[in-house]
């Protein structure tokens, strides 16, 4: 019995959720793609892509406008300003969806110009923006039961469904982003549902939350355009070599999102756990925590980079029923890239724990200047696999920047730390975990 309670226990870790969470969405990723991706011919496939690149990009900026200051700034919230908080975050979208949806359309003249692929997108977007809203309020309450609850219901869903449909139906793409849609649709309501009645509060209250929220996203929009150019925007890139080249870019990527669990499992539960962790025992237990973190990152880094050298031939053969074998040194390439991935997720999340969402800007920006020297130069000499490589090397280059940036901020933290706490006891006072 004591065996069944310690696995019951280990379950209901909010780091265990957080991990089981992230496997739900990130596999029900892959499968999706690679379900659209066995249908679909490669052009289309390859404008497809295209469109889920340019509402991941809109999702980014959603996020670093309204989820992860909310995933930092909630902790401390008490109960009735939190509820306030998503109350404003849930209105703010009255906004921030109109304009995502024009960005989506401008990005689609110039590059998956079909009018009913862009419409299914932009519907899919804004069902997707709400319930991603209410999962990172789960977190911030540390109820991530309901987060798994929900990523079961909208990406689990939007899996299972697609799937039958194949079986059934010609899938397209304006018809996969509708069943994805409704997915996140019916996942929105639950939550809602879950959450309770929504209270506004008062002005001044909301205003204080606009103001809060912006100190800190102007920082994160910057990294997230930054990011883009580093590292995202390949795909673009190569658009002038034909939708089939994206293809077979996407495909590599694709199966790559097994190692996204790993890494949006980080994003997700990461910067909050760091947070509460400097704010009880202090700049030394959050340094040997970063270094703990980083080891057993990188030891299952070289593992999956050296498996991914052997197995990236079978898998995509198998997978794809031999349509794209001329991927494999692409994703041979991009695996090592998703290992400084890792690494700067991690570093990253750090450093957001510090206050300090500048630094991945920068880091970012500096990778962001190879993509567009180097990246460029290699992808008009190498084609699809110069691509591979520059991707690989933006990565490398904002992880190693980002690196530096926190060992700066990690010392001058050391700095202040005997002064902070000069005529207190040294042993750290004991506060309430902060939510994830």
């Amino acid at each position: 019995m004591s065996a069944i309670r310690r696995l019951r226990a280990l379950i209901a870790e909010p780091r265990t959720l957080a991990f089981v969470d992230q496997c739900i969405v990130s596999c029900s990723n892959f499968l999706v793609m690679l379900i659209i991706g066995r249908r679909l011919p490669a052009a289309e496939f390859g404008f497809f892509t295209l469109a889920m690149l340019a509402i991941l990009f809109v999702s980014n900026l959603h996020r670093a406008l309204l989820t992860q200051p909310l995933n930092v700034l909630g902790p401390r919230d008490s109960e009735t300003t939190l509820g306030s908080r998503l109350a404003v975050l849930l209105g703010a979208h009255a906004v921030v969806v109109p304009v995502s949806i024009v960005i989506v359309v401008a990005l689609s003249i110039k590059f998956f110009p079909q009018g009913h692929l862009v419409l299914g997108a932009c519907i899919y977007l804004t069902f997707f923006f709400l319930q991603e809203t209410l999962r990172r309020y789960w977190y911030t309450v540390e109820r991530l039961r309901l987060a798994v609850l929900s990523d079961l219901i909208s990406y689990g869903g939007q899996m299972v469904v697609l799937a039958i449909a194949g079986l059934y139906f010609t899938i397209d793409g304006e018809g996969s982003f509708l069943i994805m849609a409704a997915a996140s649709l019916v996942a929105t309501v639950v939550s809602l549902r879950l959450a309770g009645p929504l209270r506004f509060g008062a002005r001044a209250t909301a205003r204080t939350i606009v103001v809060e929220h912006w100190q800190m996203s102007r920082w994160l929009l910057l990294t997230v355009f930054a990011l883009w150019g580093s590292s995202q925007l390949y795909p673009f890139l190569i658009a002038s070599l034909g939708p089939a080249s994206i293809a077979l870019f996407a495909v590599s990527r694709n199966l790559l999102n097994v190692m996204n669990v790993v890494v949006q499992s980080v994003l997700n539960y990461l910067p909050t756990r760091a947070t509460a962790l400097l704010r009880q025992q202090g700049e030394g237990e959050f340094r040997r925590h970063l270094a703990r973190t980083l080891v057993l990152t990188g030891l299952g880094s070289v593992v999956f980079v050296l498996a991914m050298q052997v197995l990236a031939y079978p898998v995509l053969h198998v997978l794809y029923r031999g349509a794209y074998d001329a991927a494999v040194p692409v994703l041979r390439m991009l695996s090592a890239g998703m290992a400084f991935s890792l690494a700067g997720a991690v570093l990253g999340s750090y450093s957001l724990a510090m206050h300090d969402s500048r630094s991945t800007f920068l880091a970012n920006l500096g990778s962001s200047v190879f993509t567009f020297t180097g990246g460029l130069w290699l992808i008009h000499a190498h084609g699809i696999y110069g691509a591979a490589i520059a991707a690989c090397l933006s990565l490398a280059v904002a992880a190693a920047l980002q690196g530096g940036f926190v060992m700066v901020r990690l010392n001058r933290l050391a700095k202040h730390e005997p002064a902070r706490h000069a005529g207190t006891s040294t042993q750290a006072t004991p506060v309430v975990q902060g939510k994830s």
